[in-house]
């Protein structure tokens, strides 16, 4: 399906959703988003799920509609769909609400809304998908890759104080939403786990307040968040995983309770505390630095997503274009890193019986949790054509330490590590 037929469809499946509406409904806008990017890189696998030396459309291009309808001065509506690569499948694109929520303001300084909305957890948080809103080709992994989905169904208050020529927020959120994540198995355990990429279906609850303050030169945003996570189709999740001893300097981790050794320890779900930090500050005209930080704490688990990561990045406004360098680091703690190590270093002998199948069931358990370790040093511009449009280049070179969960490593080759992959990025955002 080409860009030009998706933007179409998600233009009419827009206004057939508004096609319900009253016949009083006067103020009703529709208007559009899209980026059109192709990314290349100069390693033959694949890192952020689809980009190599081939080249990709798909890492960086996503098309939106939305209607608004003021509904009168205190009630109001928005649908946002989103075409964009699948979440649960690779090489597809699906169509699917961003948006889709009721809201009441009963006065100037109160907004409550329910429905499909958007956790406030960045600085770009509200635009994510709107290219043409900030300068950078690709808002930093390092920062903006700590959850599988940003977006939750629930309810979310804001409370708003004036402050001079600016203004301070509080946004309180609560709700859940069923959502895939994805991990890439090198060679898999076949016939029990092929190789690849597989999507596990998780159910997350989530719940935060973000303060925000908002000024003529300064945006800052601090947040604290908790996410419970349970696999759909699963009763457990390990907490980590027994050591089986079977001779002298011999012996293996147990991953699956079909291996003899004693009870993996599990738990129903795990939850996460997770604290934001931005603050972007512009000085005189001409330079803006922008920063992000955030600490994803776990606990229930010792093979989980405990990380931190953020980025630095300087702007120059030159004209219409706005060069930029950005620096960005994510990183799991010492113990999940750690683990990921003994996963995939304790080796039995290939004589053995059964090693080659509980050497590759280590690598498996290894690969199905967040272990990432890697660094990013990222030189681009963006030109500003208009106002609605923008066209941007993007070099970045990552360096991948330990390990990184952000690369699909080549069946029967090493795991990428101690290593680094350059990115070229082109890109064209526009609205309407």
């Amino acid at each position: 399906m080409t860009p030009a037929s998706l933007l179409s469809r998600l233009t009419a499946s827009v206004l057939l959703a508004c096609l319900g509406l009253p016949a009083a409904a006067q103020d009703l806008s529709i208007s559009g988003f899209g980026t059109l990017g192709y990314a290349r890189s100069n390693r033959a696998y694949a890192y952020q799920r689809s980009i190599d030396e081939h080249g990709t459309a798909d890492r960086d291009s996503v098309l939106g509609a939305q209607a608004d309808w003021r509904i009168n001065p205190a009630w109001s509506a928005t649908l946002q769909l989103k075409a964009a690569p699948s979440l649960n499948h690779d090489g597809r694109w699906d169509l699917t609400p961003a948006w889709a929520f009721v809201a009441w303001r009963p006065s100037d300084d109160w907004l409550l809304r329910a429905g499909r909305l958007r956790v406030p957890l960045y600085l770009h948080s509200e635009a994510l998908d709107v290219g043409v809103t900030h300068d950078m080709a690709r808002l930093p992994a390092e920062m903006y890759s700590i959850t599988p989905t940003s977006d939750f169904n629930g309810a979310y208050a804001t409370k708003t104080w004036a402050q001079g020529e600016g203004e301070l927020s509080l946004d309180v959120y609560a709700g859940r939403i069923g959502t895939t994540a994805r991990f890439w198995h090198r060679d898999g355990l076949p016939p029990v786990v092929a190789a690849g990429a597989q999507f596990l279906d998780i159910d997350v609850r989530a719940s935060g307040a973000v303060l925000t303050q908002r000024q003529p030169d300064t945006t800052w945003r601090v947040g604290l968040h908790r996410t419970v996570t349970r696999q759909r189709n699963s009763d457990a999740v390990p907490t980590s995983f027994p050591f089986v001893p079977i001779g002298p300097g011999l012996g293996y981790y147990k991953v699956s309770s079909a291996q003899p050794g004693p009870d993996i320890p599990t738990v129903d779900s795990v939850s996460n505390i997770v604290f934001t930090l931005g603050v972007e500050q512009q000085f005189g005209p001409l330079w803006r630095v922008t920063a992000e930080f955030a600490r994803n704490l776990q606990r229930d688990t010792e093979v989980g997503s405990d990380s931190r990561g953020g980025y630095v990045a300087v702007f120059r406004s030159v004209g219409r274009a706005t060069p930029y360098v950005s620096l960005g680091a994510l990183r799991s703690t010492a113990g999940v890193l750690d683990w990921y190590k003994r996963l995939t270093e304790t080796q039995l002998p290939g004589v053995m019986p059964g090693a080659a199948q509980a050497n590759a069931a280590q690598r498996v358990a290894a690969e199905s949790f967040y272990a990432l370790d890697q660094r990013s040093l990222a030189l681009g511009s963006a030109y500003r054509i208009d106002a609605r449009q923008k066209l941007k280049l993007e070099w970045m070179r990552t360096h991948i330490g330990q390990v990184s969960l952000l690369v699909d490593a080549l069946p029967g080759s090493p795991t990428p590590h101690d290593t680094h992959v350059d990115v070229w990025s082109v890109n064209y955002s526009f609205t309407f």
